[in-house]
């Protein structure tokens, strides 16, 4: 025992008011060989990268300061180690004094302390008097110890619920059987640059075959960060001159008295008027203690509750900045100093904002482009509203201006956790809303949607990412551990371990903010396509087609753009309550009806395939017959040869009714020209209503289309003489959502 005495010495020097308590645990409950077995911390910083950081660096973030409670026992039910041992101890850095105490072993002591003396931190935790800080000794006689720390970096830390500037509040750390559905502590941080400096841990549990090693304590920070990309896969176009809409109720019409200029900041609207905090509490609580919890995903880990103080409805993310975008185009000969494209693919997504945004995330490559944000307990859907520019590829150098697209990003994706990092990808597709002209008379291009990739990163790698498409209504997927390097899900995905899994791909539905219930097989379709295509593609597909629409649009598809749609929704479950693997591996709950699953195990790799929710298979269902060029004894098609054509006679259009006056088009007839010619012979031609306008002319026949479904030509027929051949096809006001998925292995 005579060395502790002589270590007594030294601190009752240093300490300010020190007392036997130094001692720490009564030495008669060390073990004979624990001499060395003074407590020691070491630790890094567990940050969103994928690299920790360590020594020098690290304990600079914290500003050379953490406090730790510490506790020992035996862990009940739904609660850790009872047994006070380090009562909100600071612990403070030195440099290169490692191994000059017992205590320190990695630069860190916390033996004598007192807070201003020594280490610069004005203020204190604990109110009260504050004696030195004593040496604590491990206790081999109980089963396990439990720490848990924070730390305000620079900031000085106090005993108030309203700190002043470069303060941040703290009420005294809470332990032991209190810690059992209640706040841990609870931090109070003025700004977003205030919570970028401060950090916290999960509860560090070490059992008795760890006694005697430093107590490793993982910090990381408490705020999240955000950041925004777009790219686009627009057919023949570039996009250019991206602007953001501050308001997602903001007129878009130009003339309107209170419109409001987009700008080129790039910005987030919260669906809440306070949605993103810039003050407020942080409460730190740890909902999965004790040996009931052992088992949990989060076991031991922190979670923080916000408390708004003030907030804002919008996150801005900076302009997307030349350096940041796609030269000019090969075809285009202006001066690329003036003409910047986004990116086309989503590995090449065009990011918002700075490289670097903050010391606390510029440790990796993937700290690039972020913005340091509160975490958001109560979660919003948000909003991205742009206006842009279309730049055609095929020389004309034709520019179309879109205003007022935007995406949505539901509420479920929305939650911000401390020191997690999320990703928001918007993909400008060829199916995307928004008007061409500056009134906003009329929606746009075709129900032109985007993509709204969300991906959430942790610590190590990132773990839950989604994919929004945005029309009306809109949809996203979310598939753990997706990779958004590849377009657009993995059959097989990387966990944290590096192993190879396979993860659903779940589905939720938002129609003009609003989650859609009652999903089910009726209405949630996915089919695998003949070939790669666009959401518009498929959307027309379902518009306009060779096949019945019938009541409910699950049946397989053959569009008049030859795009077939084969349904494999035997893949999809509707009656799941959770998406199983959220961040931690947390199921995500949701109410019966409200998400689809479908299983990418059972689809084919290098296939396309869309999922397409039907919110109403239709309200009107047409006849159509498109006419087909086509010479005499020639075939009629020499590519569809199995495909059925319908075939009308000059003798039929004869016996048809005549025209006795221009009148409106009747959707139930076909109409046609005829020219006596001198002859002897007669002329027929076929009269498009939308190349003749309104009116169909006075002394022109017209013939029901039902005359035509009883002669039938296939595709291997040869063309007759003084006939008509017409490709029929079906459209239908039917409203659908598309989302095309293309599996990779």
């Amino acid at each position: 025992m005579k060395k502790y005495f002589i270590l007594a010495a030294a601190l009752t020097v240093m300490a300010s008011c020190a007392d036997e308590k130094f001692l720490g645990e009564d030495p008669g409950t060390l073990s004979e060989n624990a001499e060395d077995g003074a407590i020691a911390f070491g630790f890094n910083m567990q940050q969103t990268t994928r690299a920790d950081i360590y020594g020098n660096a690290a304990a600079t973030l914290l500003g050379n300061n953490f406090y730790v409670m510490g506790t020992k026992g035996t862990e009940a039910a739904t609660s850790p180690s009872p047994t006070l041992v380090f009562d909100n101890y600071l612990v403070h850095w030195g440099a290169n004094t490692a191994n000059t105490t017992e205590s320190n072993t990695a630069n860190w002591e916390y033996v004598g302390i007192v807070p201003g003396t020594t280490t610069g931190c004005t203020d204190k935790v604990k109110t009260g008097s504050y004696s030195a800080q004593t040496i604590k000794y491990w206790d081999y006689s109980q089963p396990q110890y439990d720490f848990f720390a924070f730390s305000v970096g620079p900031n000085a830390s106090v005993s108030s619920t309203t700190p002043s500037a470069n303060q941040i509040g703290v009420t005294t750390m809470a332990y032991g059987t209190a810690l059992a559905g209640a706040t841990a502590y609870t931090l109070y941080i003025p700004s977003v640059a205030d919570l970028k400096e401060t950090y916290i841990t999960d509860i560090k549990e070490v059992v008795k075959a760890n006694y005697g090693k430093e107590v490793q304590l993982q910090f990381k920070n408490a705020g999240a960060k955000v950041r925004v990309a777009l790219y686009e896969t627009v057919p023949g176009y570039s996009v250019k001159d991206v602007k953001f809409y501050a308001s997602e109720t903001s007129p878009i019409d130009h003339t309107n008295g209170s419109y409001v200029a987009p700008t080129e900041n790039a910005t987030l609207i919260s669906a809440n008027a306070s949605g993103f905090p810039t003050a407020g509490s942080i409460a730190v609580s740890f909902p999965y203690i004790g040996n009931d919890n052992a088992s949990a995903q989060a076991y031991d880990k922190a979670s923080a509750t916000v408390g708004v103080t003030s907030g804002v409805q919008t996150q801005q993310f900076g302009a997307l900045t030349n350096q940041l975008v796609v030269k000019a185009d090969h075809e285009d000969t202006t001066d690329p100093s003036e003409k910047r494209y986004l990116g086309r693919t989503l590995p090449t997504a065009t990011f918002a904002g700075s490289e670097i945004v903050s010391p606390a995330f510029a440790s990796s490559e993937d700290a690039q482009f972020y913005q340091a944000v509160f975490p958001v307990s109560t979660p919003y859907s948000l909003t991205l509203r742009v206006d842009y520019t279309l730049v055609s590829l095929d020389g004309s150098k034709e520019e179309i201006k879109i205003y007022g697209a935007k995406a949505v990003v539901p509420n479920t994706y929305t939650k911000w956790l401390p020191n997690y990092a999320y990703t928001y990808i918007f993909k400008i597709s060829d199916n995307t809303n928004g008007w061409t002209d500056e009134a906003a008379t009329a929606e746009g291009l075709f129900p032109i949607t985007f993509d709204a990739v969300v991906a959430e990163a942790t610590d190590a790698n990132d773990q839950q990412k989604t994919i929004t498409t945005v029309a009306t209504p809109s949809i996203t997927t979310y598939q753990q551990y997706h990779d958004i390097t590849k377009d657009e899900y993995s059959k097989t995905v990387k966990n944290l371990k590096n192993e190879t899994v396979d993860r659903d791909v779940y589905v939720r539905i938002m129609n003009e903010g609003t989650l859609v219930t009652g999903l089910g097989s009726e209405n949630s379709v996915i089919y695998q396509l003949s070939k790669n295509a666009s959401e518009a593609e498929v959307m027309d597909a379902l518009l306009m087609r060779t096949t019945a629409v019938g009541t409910v649009s699950t049946a397989d598809v053959t569009g008049r753009n030859g795009l077939e749609l084969t349904n494999v929704s035997t893949n999809i479950d509707n009656d799941d309550t959770e998406i199983v693997n959220g961040v931690d591996d947390n199921p995500i709950t949701v109410a019966t009806g409200t998400v689809a699953k479908i299983d990418i195990s059972a689809l084919t790799a290098d296939k396309s395939y869309a999922y397409v929710y039907v919110s109403s298979a239709k309200t009107k269902e047409v006849n159509q017959y498109e006419p087909v060029s086509v010479t005499v004894d020639s075939k009629i098609d020499t590519e569809r040869l199995t495909h059925t054509f319908y075939a009308l006679t000059t003798t039929q259009i004869e016996a048809g009714s005549d025209v006795a006056s221009d009148e409106d088009p009747d959707e139930a007839y076909l109409y046609f020209s005829v020219t006596e010619n001198g002859t002897g012979t007669k002329t027929y031609s076929y009269i498009s209503p939308l190349g003749k306008g309104k009116k169909m002319p006075k002394g022109c026949k017209k013939v029901a289309k039902t005359t035509l479904e009883s002669t039938t030509k296939t595709g291997n027929d040869t063309a007759a003489a003084n006939t008509f051949y017409f490709d029929k096809y079906i459209t239908n006001n039917g409203k659908y959502a598309v989302k095309v998925i293309k599996v990779v292995a």
